[in-house]
């Protein structure tokens, strides 16, 4: 499963947290879709994120447990573009953030762990809660984490190469976890 939220706060315009990452998607599905795949991959644009992860509380909530025994991985695309791609590895599962960053060494594509524990929580949350393993990848950084939820979360505070970059690791990433995952 793949997702990330389009809901914003108001004090910004939200292309930061999280249009960038609620835009890949559709980009995403076009990106994997061309070839057969041995898992389903479900793309998910969660409301309510900057409400307290109601949306995305809510979707596992109404999850059977068949669902969730079914789900291999919660990739969530957040806040992307502001700088090179980083990925919470306090949140994120091992084995996937491993794989991440063989995917990220293979492309040249140059990958962080930056852990945002303090500056709030993202819709992997209630995955984890589920016993889903999560990956939490976005690309904010102690001196780019004041354009969040501030009228400066606009479309110049994206920098185009980084977020192609995001978008580049996350395609290549979503196919090799296809093969890789049982």
């Amino acid at each position: 499963m793949i997702g990330g939220h389009f809901d914003f706060v108001e004090a910004g315009k939200g292309i930061v947290d999280d249009w960038s990452g609620a835009s890949l998607l559709a980009s995403l599905y076009q990106a994997l879709k061309s070839r057969p795949r041995r898992h389903t991959f479900v793309f998910v644009a969660f409301a309510a994120e900057e409400r307290g992860l109601v949306g995305s509380s809510r979707y596992v909530r109404d999850m059977t447990p068949e669902q969730k025994a079914l789900t291999r991985a919660f990739v969530n695309l957040e806040c992307l573009g502001l700088t090179t791609v980083k990925v919470w590895t306090r949140r994120s599962t091992p084995a996937l953030v491993m794989r991440l960053s063989e995917v990220a060494r293979a492309l040249d594509i140059p990958l962080q762990g930056v852990n945002v524990d303090r500056v709030g929580d993202d819709d992997t949350h209630p995955f984890l809660s589920a016993h889903i393993p999560v990956i939490s990848i976005h690309s904010v950084t102690q001196e780019t984490f004041p354009i969040l939820h501030t009228a400066r979360d606009r479309m110049d505070a994206i920098h185009f190469d980084d977020y192609y970059a995001a978008y580049k690791l996350a395609a290549y990433y979503l196919a090799y976890l296809d093969v890789k995952t049982e």
